[in-house]
């Protein structure tokens, strides 16, 4: 399209409205001719006729042209055919005179016009000024140039810009069909991949190509493909994970209501004992929903966060005095470690209570023969910064990056505890991300694990 475009215009100009563009600049061409030689008439005081006389030539030469000077009382007259100028030929007595009565119909206002030949051509361009200056009033110019007939022109135009315009779209539909062969090939194998994606292909590979927007589609769609392919893989996994931690429950429930059933109903001892199982187990599938409700309002923007001052070291003190009677129970050393001054946090009360719970759970949980838990908080310039310790077996280098992620249990930490519902890390991370904490875990195997966070601090 571009390329008919682009031949149409040169149709256009240089067949159509090459004898107008032509008239025009030799229209222009002439006026500057005049100008030129008028000012120097009209401003010199003493004029040098004879170097006058040879600027006339020179210029009637070099342009193919022919001037007549005279002035208006005809007191004396200059022409340019008296230096034996080609243009001579263009002169005529009748083109003078018609020259000289549309110039005085104008009230002396240049004009323009054209003679033509017995036949209609046109073959002469006449322009006419008068000029009136202090030295030389009165003084009328006139000049003649020969105007070529465009036809035979515009006919060998035509011809040679029939052939140019053949080539050109020859030329121009082979490169089209290179470049749209080029560009298309990558967005078809794209499109394949896409398809392949929507069908739930998540290996698919997409490949760019020496195009910039191309090689950014193909790197947008891969990062796609790779997050739905983490997606659903952790989808799976929690699928898996939530059925199995439904099931133990449940099925536990379900075979000591039948050894009550069936063995124990009569013996008190022994039906207390199961139905205290029973309960303990209907109150872990209870925890167990109601983390996955939490997690899911919370990533779903459902749970809003009310904001309000928040003094967080008052806070973990008061939760860690209901970790007191494992330290005369089972042997604990929980210690908390504050700041002196008073420093107020905005926080949801509710759920920073919760994060500071289950990072202090799972330090209990995860620290080892040691049993040492330790909270600490620091100030880091304008942050707030909670520290929770263990001195356990830690976790494994390549395992961190996976410690907040649903259901993520690490070879490390050992088999599935009884005591969590393997979403304490999630909930915490939603809930510190949606309160714009900083956060992060570190750890080394044999040494313990310190989970930290920070929130600024009210001014």
């Amino acid at each position: 399209m571009f390329a008919l475009a682009l031949m149409g215009m040169l149709w256009l100009f240089q067949t159509m409205f090459l004898e107008q563009y032509y008239e025009r600049e030799m229209e222009k061409k002439i006026q500057t001719a005049v100008s030129s030689l008028s000012l120097q008439y009209a401003i010199s005081e003493e004029l040098d006729l004879e170097a006058y006389l040879q600027e006339i030539g020179d210029i009637s030469s070099a342009n193919d042209m022919y001037f007549y000077i005279e002035a208006e009382d005809e007191s004396f007259s200059i022409s340019s055919t008296d230096q034996g100028s080609a243009g001579r030929y263009y002169y005529s007595r009748s083109g003078v005179d018609l020259a000289r009565e549309r110039l005085e119909a104008n009230n002396g206002e240049p004009v323009t016009f054209k003679i033509s030949n017995q036949t209609g051509e046109t073959i002469t361009q006449v322009y006419a000024a008068k000029v009136d200056s202090e030295y030389r009033p009165n003084v009328r110019f006139f000049a003649f140039a020969p105007l070529t007939p465009m036809g035979p022109a515009v006919g060998i135009l035509a011809k040679q810009l029939m052939t140019v315009t053949a080539i050109s779209l020859v030329v121009a539909g082979i490169l089209a069909l290179y470049i749209s062969s080029r560009i298309a090939r990558p967005i078809r194998n794209i499109t394949e991949k896409a398809s392949e994606l929507a069908e739930g292909n998540y290996d698919v590979e997409f490949q760019g190509s020496s195009y910039r927007e191309i090689n950014n589609l193909a790197g947008t769609l891969n990062a796609t493909a790779e997050a739905l392919s983490k997606t659903d893989r952790l989808q799976r996994d929690l699928m898996a994970n939530v059925s199995h931690d439904l099931r133990t429950p449940i099925t536990m429930v379900k075979s000591y209501a039948e050894m009550i059933r069936d063995i124990s109903g009569g013996n008190e001892e022994k039906r207390n004992e199961h139905l205290g199982v029973i309960i303990e187990e209907s109150d872990r599938l209870t925890y167990l929903v109601n983390d996955i409700l939490t997690l899911s309002r919370i990533q779903a923007g459902v749970e809003t966060m009310d904001m309000q001052p928040m003094d967080l070291q008052k806070t973990a003190e008061s939760i860690l005095s209901t970790y007191r009677v494992l330290e005369d129970q089972e042997g604990f050393s929980i210690r908390l470690q504050t700041l002196p001054e008073t420093l107020l946090v905005s926080a949801d009360v509710h759920r920073m209570e919760q994060v500071l719970s289950n990072l202090i759970s799972n330090a209990v949980r995860y620290s080892g023969e040691t049993k040492d838990v330790e909270v600490v908080f620091r100030r880091n310039r304008k942050w707030l910064r909670c520290e929770v310790r263990d001195k356990g077996i830690g976790i494994a280098p390549e395992d961190i990056e996976n410690i907040w992620n649903r259901y993520e249990r690490v070879s490390s930490r050992g088999a599935r505890s009884k005591e969590g519902t393997g979403l304490g890390l999630s909930i915490t991370k939603e809930i510190l991300e949606r309160h714009g904490a900083k956060y992060g875990v570190e750890s080394k195997l044999g040494e313990g694990s310190t989970f930290w966070f920070e929130l600024p601090l009210i001014d």
